[in-house]
């Protein structure tokens, strides 16, 4: 083996090894033990009789940041960067299925769940209350 094969061998090892031992710490970091910050994407609001719309977190006056923090069981919204507009709802159910991490509280008279892929760290959120649903998509990052 020439000592080029050999650099490009071990190059391609290392390189392995940093994919792997990334994505075993990005899972380990999504299991309720390091914070988060999550960013809503994409929105769809949705009103009793079937008459939906869909948008940005900030095209219905939602907050595009949430810290979620496991030590207090809250999650902390921000608005957007021009607004001082802050908000924040209690965790009251967290568990771990499958890949998931759950999470769920009530705000204003709302039920809400949050799924979160320990492995992706995707996220969907479904806040549903009286006459009025939506169902947010985006990504978490562990602080």
């Amino acid at each position: 083996m020439n000592i080029r094969t050999k650099v490009l061998s071990a190059a391609i090892l290392l390189g392995i090894t940093l994919l792997a031992s990334g994505n075993a710490i990005a899972k380990d970091q999504i299991d309720g033990s390091a914070n988060l910050i999550c960013a809503a994407f994409d929105v769809s609001a949705c009103l009793d009789g079937g008459r939906c719309a869909r948008g940005e977190a900030r095209s219905f006056d939602m907050p595009e940041f949430m810290n979620v923090d496991f030590k207090k069981k809250l999650i902390h919204a921000t608005y957007d960067s021009e607004s001082d507009k802050t908000a924040n709802s209690p965790i009251k159910n967290m568990e771990a299925s499958g890949n998931q991490l759950i999470l769920q509280g009530v705000e204003n008279n709302h039920g809400w769940t949050m799924a979160i892929n320990r492995e992706t760290g995707r996220m969907s959120l479904a806040v549903v209350g009286d006459e009025l649903s939506f169902s947010i998509f985006g990504a978490c990052k562990a602080l």
